[in-house]
């Protein structure tokens, strides 16, 4: 039928993409947006990157609502970006609140600090390549490069997981 609009979602590889026409499609993740344009009542608008167009604005822009989620559960960060700040996690039971979701800036470094035989360290989730993949447990500090979210998780105990986010 003429006039009458669809609108696709599909969910390739944590990246969501919304088609309200063959000419507009609209694609989003947690780290950027990509969407091309159209014209008269297909929904078009400027986004990130693409062309922009002369639409109503319609059913595009419902891909920038979708959000990956928190990585581990952690929604709130414990501010240690400020210099001199204590960058250390106390890896083990229970473990603290405030050492689960840790935030920091690109350059600064966390230490693990604990039982890495009984309990060992691993990336888990958020963005990739994960310095926490390279966890050494007899060298047990890391320096985050780049922004972005990082998981962490002890394969051996489910409970024990975080993140730490890197801004820049």
């Amino acid at each position: 039928m003429l006039g009458m609009r669809r609108a696709i979602v599909t969910l390739i590889a944590g990246v969501a993409c919304v088609a309200a026409s063959v000419a507009t499609v609209a694609c989003s993740s947690s780290s950027s947006s990509t969407r091309s344009g159209g014209t008269g009542d297909d929904g078009g608008s400027s986004g990130t990157t693409g062309e922009g167009g002369t639409g109503d604005g319609g059913g595009a822009d419902a891909a920038e609502a979708v959000d990956a989620g928190p990585v581990n559960g952690c929604k709130a960060f414990d501010d240690r970006t400020a210099t001199g700040a204590t960058r250390t996690i106390t890896w083990g039971f229970p473990i603290a609140a405030a050492d689960r979701c840790v935030d920091i800036k690109v350059g600064q470094s966390v230490t693990w600090s604990g039982n890495f035989t009984q309990y060992r360290v691993g990336a888990s989730g958020g963005d990739k390549p994960s310095p926490i993949a390279a966890f050494d447990p007899d060298a047990p500090t890391l320096k985050f490069p780049k922004a972005g979210t990082y998981g962490f998780e002890s394969p051996d105990a489910p409970a024990l997981v975080g993140a730490i986010r890197v801004s820049p």
